[in-house]
């Protein structure tokens, strides 16, 4: 009972930082319409506060460093967009591209890591790496089609030809690809000859060198103890 009233509390406690996070977040992009030039579109405006709702729905599970790291994020496409500051700063667009394949490498790594606990199978580095470069590099590539059926629909003139276009997306392979050289770096211990001939074998992966070594045995214990269920 008293275990029980404290993960509640846990629970309520994480709900109420997210909803501080998110109306903060709505708070700045509403100051941001307030002082928004004259020029600056409806949609704008009512898309980037849609946008915070969005994360709070689909987010709603993710580590709480995560939620941050999104809306923090979210503030500098507001910008962008409300205040003008693509048409102020030539290299403002690339910039918010690159940190979104840094954000999006990381959500991809937190999907991939959930799915392997959850299916209770060992802990692989190398298709964890890989499972967060792929999904950054296809939300880059799903953002650019969004892009693209909001000027063909809506005709708001999002995108400003095919250079820009490439130059939005190789902006976000860049981020991802710097996210990734980042989580090697974190698992360098795991790339040893061995390991890797494993991996291609086939073969399940050793706990020895694994950076975290705990979660590990715990995954590879409740794989064994699924297995010899069924």
């Amino acid at each position: 009972m008293k275990n029980g009233l404290v993960e509640w509390k846990g629970v309520k406690v994480e709900t109420l930082r997210r909803l501080g996070i998110s109306l903060l977040t709505a708070l700045v992009i509403f100051l941001f319409c307030i002082f928004a030039p004259p020029q600056t579109e409806f949609f704008d405006k009512i898309g980037m506060e849609l946008a915070v709702l969005a994360i709070a729905l689909f987010l709603c599970r993710f580590p709480i460093g995560t939620y941050l790291m999104v809306n923090l994020f979210l503030i500098f496409p507001a910008a962008g967009s409300i205040l003008k500051l693509y048409d102020r700063f030539p290299g403002y667009d690339r910039v918010v591209h690159y940190i979104s394949g840094l954000l999006l490498g990381a959500i991809g790594i937190y999907l991939i890591e959930w799915i392997f606990k959850r299916l209770s199978l060992p802990h692989e580095p190398f298709v964890v790496i890989l499972f967060g470069g792929f999904f950054s590099f296809a939300g880059a590539g799903f953002w650019e089609i969004i892009e693209f059926l909001t000027d063909c629909i809506l005709h708001m003139g999002v995108q400003h030809g095919n250079t820009d276009t490439m130059g939005d997306i190789v902006a976000g392979y860049l981020g991802s690809v710097s996210f990734q050289l980042f989580k090697c770096f974190e698992y360098r211990k795991c790339f040893s000859r061995e390991r890797i001939r494993n991996f291609f074998k086939g073969q399940p992966a050793s706990t020895d060198s694994d950076p975290n070594p705990a979660a590990a045995q715990g995954i590879s214990a409740e794989h064994e103890a699924a297995k010899a269920e069924r």
